[in-house]
């Protein structure tokens, strides 16, 4: 579990399903991290994000067309 301990954070990675259309480039950029339900939209990993996987995250994050997508911080 990746952990900031400056700051006490976990890192999650989140979806808004309201905003988000099914596009599914998180899926392609961020695999480990995201499936998809039958209808085509992704479901995100529960799992605090260590290094590797924020680095994956915040690159679907970015390139998400409906913003759809944000990194969580959380206290532990």
């Amino acid at each position: 579990m990746a952990r900031d301990s400056r700051h006490g954070l976990n890192r999650r990675l989140r979806v808004n399903p309201v905003a988000c259309d099914g596009v599914g480039i998180c899926g392609h950029l961020a695999a480990e991290l995201v499936r998809f339900d039958s209808w085509g939209y992704p479901i995100v990993t529960e799992r605090a994000l260590d290094q590797r996987d924020l680095n994956r995250a915040t690159a679907a994050v970015a390139a998400c067309p409906k913003r759809a997508l944000f990194i969580q911080d959380s206290r532990y």
